[in-house]
């Protein structure tokens, strides 16, 4: 059978180490993050063994996997090098991948984030045992444990973890300076189920160990808002048709491997995945040419690389230096952020400070000043779409922000320059949807490594690509980000000069879209909206008729002489029913548009015979020209051509991010648009 990923949560216990914790002795010196990065990560790149150097944070609340997302347990952990295919090595690039580590006393942790396409492993039943025996273990003296020898045949994510006889100053050597040194190996599926051993350097072997209370994994597949699926949906059924990140969780024990944590560690931390689904016939079990080919196939990733073409990761070259921080010491943890605990829960959390050494050229770190709620956001706080991983990072969905530059790798932004600039995890999560507009050569830089950050951040990282310069960084520039969008649907639409247009939904955008269709010079602009006070502010920004639902069709009646609206933009979205409705209140040969973000992947109620015999037009606007319409929105508002009065309703401090959340999901005390201002307390 077709091998296929289970989006489910998976727990595997290997058996837990009982030992009690030993009062801490003499620990090693925390090279401080920006240090570390200087001689680690430089700007995300992997270096060799001896240049390589990941920080593992102390574990101050002990075990993540007993944490309630042992995935958050490992936000504030500055991560590895990102992954890649090593260099002299053959075989295609891997998929994006970075790791993050944490340590107590008792135990070392580590969190594996592997994006791509995971695939779950293989089935035991199907394969023939003998023949994977003879592929594995051709002399028959040598091979893992039979519970464990199908996990050769599976996507991993792998551990090595190796102490020294003698300190390396590091500076490796040959590795065969090292020969019969002993290291510990944990392959680690996607069931969280491990092939180990305890070889020596030269020799592959230690097959035999116990290791049975050497560790234990968490594993969780979520989904991601990237590529054709940026807004993840609960209806969507087939797993493969949402994107999805494998995240794997693992502790090692110090006392089952021998290893003390207060003598030098290094680590291997590699990747292993299919380059494209891998298929077993139906009825047929897999044989030894099946398994040779999954074998020699796989792609192979690391965080170091070694510069040459052995092909071998059992080997010291393949080792970077493992730094425990001391307890109490801490990454720069200066800004603080808005963080998703669950439905309706937020808090504000000591964050760390993005580095720009970590981002591709072009880049911007940017302090926040102000950031808005946008109605796309709330499906999120009420936990009515799929969990995902570029919303659950530091600064939670936002992504109307507007700030000053802190650090630029950009030519055409300075330190000090007011920006609305879009975070990265709004551009991480859109540009992979390739529009119209997208270049590759252009564009594609947005896809590269950066720390994830959402806008509700005091300190977040940006591309010049998303971003504008701006007069003064005053709130009502808050409102450029959501009429570029609206300006990207007009540009849809065409000429509205003489049209009765039908806007559903007097939210932001439903306003905005109202007030730009009468300076369109609309002929009837009728606002439909179940709130009065937004129907009040809609007569303001320029409806001829704001009405509540049940008399639209009157409204639009009266306007048009019963023939129907030339065009309906449905603001609203989250829910199914109001695409109909814009299906009923259109003219025949008319035009709806669907700008509202769908929360299900199939609209199972969609009247099609209604669409199709009224010959609609219907059209989509999603996702604009980063380049094209947020410049103009910026201009407009600017230069006054383009009012924002009645949008920006409250103003609260970001430690009141809860509260701002609960009101604009219960949409009370009239709230139209919420303003987070950094600058209060």
């Amino acid at each position: 059978p077709t091998l296929r990923l289970a989006s489910t949560r998976l727990r595997h216990i290997s058996g837990m180490a009982s030992a009690a914790q030993p009062p801490p002795s003499k620990v090693r010196r925390l090279i401080g993050w920006k240090d570390g990065a200087k001689c680690d990560l430089g700007a995300g790149q992997r270096k060799t063994a001896d240049l390589s150097t990941v920080t593992a944070l102390y574990a101050s609340a002990g075990s993540p996997l007993n944490a309630a997302s042992p995935y958050h347990a490992f936000a504030r952990c500055p991560p590895t090098a990102s992954f890649g295919r090593l260099s002299k090595w053959p075989g295609p690039e891997g998929s994006a991948t970075k790791a993050r580590l944490l340590w107590d006393r008792r135990a070392l942790y580590v969190c594996w984030e592997l994006e791509g396409a995971a695939r779950a492993p293989v089935d035991p039943a199907s394969i023939e045992a003998d023949a994977l025996v003879a592929t594995l273990d051709p002399s028959g003296s040598n091979g893992p444990r039979p519970e464990q020898r199908t996990i050769a045949l599976d996507e991993r994510a792998e551990c090595f973890l190796w102490q020294p006889e003698k300190a390396t100053a590091n500076h490796l050597g040959a590795d065969a300076d090292y020969a019969g040194q002993r290291y510990y190996a944990f392959e680690i599926n996607y069931e969280g189920k491990a092939l180990t051993l305890a070889p020596h350097f030269g020799k592959v072997s230690g097959y035999d160990w116990d290791s049975s209370k050497a560790f234990n994994v968490w594993t969780e597949a979520l989904a991601v808002g990237f590529g054709a699926s940026a807004s993840p949906v609960p209806s969507a059924s087939n797993a493969d048709e949402v994107s999805l990140k494998r995240v794997v969780v693992a502790e090692f024990y110090w006392d089952a491997m021998g290893i003390d944590p207060d003598r030098e560690i290094r680590i291997g931390l590699h990747r292993a995945e299919y380059p494209v689904p891998v298929k077993l016939e139906t009825g047929i079990k897999a044989g030894k040419a099946e398994f040779n080919h999954i074998l020699t196939s796989m792609v192979w990733s690391s965080w170091v690389d070694p510069g040459d073409d052995v092909v071998n990761f059992h080997r010291p070259s393949l080792f970077g230096s493992l730094v425990l921080a001391p307890e109490g010491a801490d990454i720069d943890c200066s800004c603080v952020a808005a963080r998703w605990l669950g439905a309706r829960s937020l808090t504000v959390v000591p964050s760390p400070v993005p580095s720009l050494e970590e981002c591709p050229p072009g880049s911007l770190l940017v302090q926040a000043k102000y950031a808005s709620l946008c109605g796309s956001d709330l499906p999120y706080f009420r936990d009515r779409r799929a969990a995902s991983c570029y919303w659950d990072r530091d600064g939670f969905c936002g992504h109307e922000v507007i700030g000053i530059v802190l650090e630029s790798k950009s030519a055409r932004f300075q330190p000090g320059d007011a920006v609305m600039a879009l975070p990265s995890s709004y551009f991480k999560a859109h540009a992979g949807s390739k529009q119209d507009w997208y270049d590759e050569d252009v564009h594609g830089v947005l896809l590269k490594s950066f720390p994830v950050r959402g806008g509700f951040s005091e300190v977040y990282t940006s591309h010049e690509l998303y971003s504008c310069r701006l007069k003064e960084c005053v709130p009502r520039m808050l409102a450029a980000q959501g009429l570029g969008t609206v300006l990207k649907m007009a540009r849809r639409i065409g000429s509205v000069l003489g049209k009765t247009v039908v806007v559903l939904g007097q939210g932001q955008n439903g306003l905005l879209a109202t007030r730009l269709m009468a300076q369109m010079c609309a002929r009837d602009v009728i606002a439909v909206e179940p709130l009065e006070y937004r129907r009040r502010l809609a007569r303001v920004a320029g409806a001829t008729a704001a009405v509540a639902p049940a008399g639209a069709q009157a409204a639009v009646d009266e306007a048009t002489g019963g023939r129907g609206a030339d065009v309906v933009l449905e603001m609203v979205g989250h829910c199914q029913q109001t695409i109909n409705d814009a299906l009923a209140l259109a003219a025949c040969s008319g035009m709806v548009v669907a700008f509202g973000v769908p929360d299900d992947a199939i609209y199972s109620t969609f009247e099609f015979s209604l669409f199709f015999r009224k010959n609609i037009t219907l059209i989509s606007s999603v996702i604009p020209d980063p380049q094209v319409d947020f410049p103009e929105a910026v201009r407009l508002i600017e230069q006054g051509r383009f009012s924002t009065e009645g949008l920006l309703s409250h103003t609260l401090a970001l430690s009141e991010v809860q509260k701002a959340f609960e009101m604009a999901s219960d949409y009370t005390d009239e709230v139209v648009k919420l303003v987070i201002d950094f600058s209060r307390k």
